[in-house]
């Protein structure tokens, strides 16, 4: 069960998955990553581009921050922020709920101008 949608990246609309081409890296997102020795130990970070719910996950949590934030750190139960960000989602397939985008793709913006 889906209950919001999130950019999260993607290899683009021309991919195709069974031959691996097609493929467009500026569909991707950017994240930190580690580097590692010859040894395999973590010796710093660097950037690279990643696609899926790793990606897209903390951008919802980052909503979520931004509500808590704007409200104060106690204010909210967390079923009220979670609200929030359903309500202030864009809508995507149908009105209200749907299987497929769940109750649509997040919006910042809309969750900060929720009353």
């Amino acid at each position: 069960m889906i209950d919001v949608m999130s950019p999260g990246g993607d290899r683009g609309p021309n991919y195709d998955p069974d031959t691996k081409t097609g493929g467009d890296d500026t569909y991707l997102c950017l994240s930190t990553v580690p580097i590692f020795d010859a040894k395999g130990n973590p010796v710093g970070h660097g950037y690279g581009w990643k696609a899926g719910t790793s990606m897209a996950s903390p951008k919802v949590a980052a909503v979520a921050g931004l509500i808590i934030s704007k409200h104060g750190k106690n204010a909210l139960k967390p079923n009220q922020v979670k609200q929030i960000i359903h309500r202030s989602a864009e809508e995507i397939n149908k009105k209200g709920y749907d299987a497929e985008s769940g109750f649509g793709l997040i919006n910042a913006v809309n969750a900060l101008n929720h009353q």
